[in-house]
């Protein structure tokens, strides 16, 4: 699929950049002949101005002498009123089969272009009031305007399929390079997609099966069946979770989550959720410590920052094992406001510690599971983070404990 994808998008650009290299050229290629032609044009009416000058232009023709302004490339025709040609300067500038082909019309002064004897010229031609000379026609040569032309053509010709060349081989490279963070993004959904159907699978099954279970003894009350109507619950409840976090993870990659920020007393916050712990805390014989600098007013959505908090206790306690210690302690930073989450639990090793904000990773898959843990809390924990302009990191030791630090940026108020 990204290989069709990738010859697709070289085509595209290599048509794109053709188009634009052939207008740009055309645009190029026409201003330069209109350039030229334009010069030619004027140097014909300074010379008709020049002729014009002459008082008498039938003795300066029969002597021969030309015009001393005059250039090389440029010749004066004369015409008698009969259509007849009387005379050239410099003489014998074109033979009479050359000639023919700049007769005037005389109903009309025009300036025009002719190919003649594998030439091509500028000819303007007008009438003229003298007596013996009716009309008079100024020809220049444009074989050294369609030379450079040619030229100018060829260039731009070779330029184009150089541009094209380059473009199809950087398109192909830059082609790669821009489908890597969207293969990646496809994997990961892929993965993603595939991670989901196997945790919801799970729960489905069981409640599948428990269900069937129950159909088998329509007769029994609820007491008699009250294992199997738990178990469906218990399942039920996970999955209902599990449906939760993923449709907060999947409006968060589609921006459609948004914050709902306010100032709020964050302190309070952290001491009513160690107090909520502490009481689930003492089921397992744990003991949770809160510890505070002093009180902090903080800029954020309170309700996703009490969902960040809860995530992070919820994980140490989960993992701490009895007679262990959860801490969550807040300090205040200059520009930062910093809570640790710490325990002396069973730790994280090593090789899991680059991957525990990915979603649905675990590093023991069946101790998370039997724990009723989805792999999506620290993946929605590092999401709350990042939108409030923070980080969040973990250190962790094998059998030592754990530490998370969540640093938040703290908002500057009257």
């Amino acid at each position: 699929m990204f290989a069709k994808i990738r010859k697709k998008l070289v085509v595209v650009n290599a048509t794109v950049i053709l188009i634009v290299l052939a207008l740009l050229s055309t645009l190029i290629y026409a201003h330069m002949r209109y350039r030229l032609y334009h010069d030619t044009d004027e140097i014909l009416k300074l010379a008709q101005a020049r002729i014009q000058s002459f008082a008498d232009l039938s003795a300066l023709l029969q002597s021969g002498r030309p015009d001393p302004a005059q250039d090389e490339t440029t010749t004066y025709l004369f015409w008698n009123r009969q259509g007849k040609l009387i005379g050239q300067m410099p003489q014998q500038s074109f033979p009479d089969s050359i000639v023919s082909f700049f007769k005037p019309a005389f109903e009309a002064s025009s300036l025009r272009t002719l190919a003649a004897g594998g030439h091509h010229y500028r000819i303007l031609v007008f009438k003229q009031s003298s007596h013996a000379i009716a009309s008079i026609g100024i020809v220049r040569s444009l074989d050294d305007a369609r030379s450079t032309l040619h030229a100018l053509k060829m260039d731009i010709i070779s330029a184009i399929i150089a541009g094209v060349l380059i473009s199809v081989l950087t398109g192909f490279f830059l082609a790669g390079r821009s489908l890597v963070p969207i293969r990646k993004s496809w994997e990961k959904q892929q993965r993603f997609v595939a991670d989901a159907s196997h945790e919801l699978r799970t729960p489905t099954a069981i409640i599948h099966a428990q269900t069937e279970l129950l159909l088998r003894n329509p007769a029994h009350s609820i007491e008699q069946e009250a294992d199997q109507i738990a178990a469906i619950l218990k399942e039920s409840n996970r999955m209902n979770r599990l449906l939760d976090n993923l449709l907060t993870l999947a409006r968060s990659d589609s921006n459609q989550l948004q914050l709902q920020s306010s100032f709020f007393k964050l302190d309070e916050l952290v001491q009513e959720i160690a107090e909520r712990f502490r009481l689930l805390a003492e089921t397992k014989n744990v003991t949770v410590r809160y510890a505070a600098e002093q009180p902090v007013l903080f800029w954020g959505d309170e309700g996703r920052i009490r969902q960040l908090l809860i995530i992070l206790m919820d994980n140490a306690l989960k993992y701490t094992p009895e007679s262990g210690t959860v801490e969550i302690r807040t300090r205040i930073q200059t520009s930062f406001l910093v809570i640790r989450v710490s325990d002396n639990g069973c730790g994280i090793a090593d090789r899991d510690l680059p991957f525990v904000f990915d979603r649905f990773y675990r590093g023991d898959q069946a101790r998370s599971r039997a724990e009723g843990g989805t792999g999506l809390g620290l993946s929605i924990a590092h999401w709350i983070a990042y939108a409030h302009g923070g980080t969040i990191s973990i250190e962790s030791t094998v059998n030592e404990g754990t530490i998370v630090e969540l640093r938040l940026p703290r908002k500057k108020y009257d």
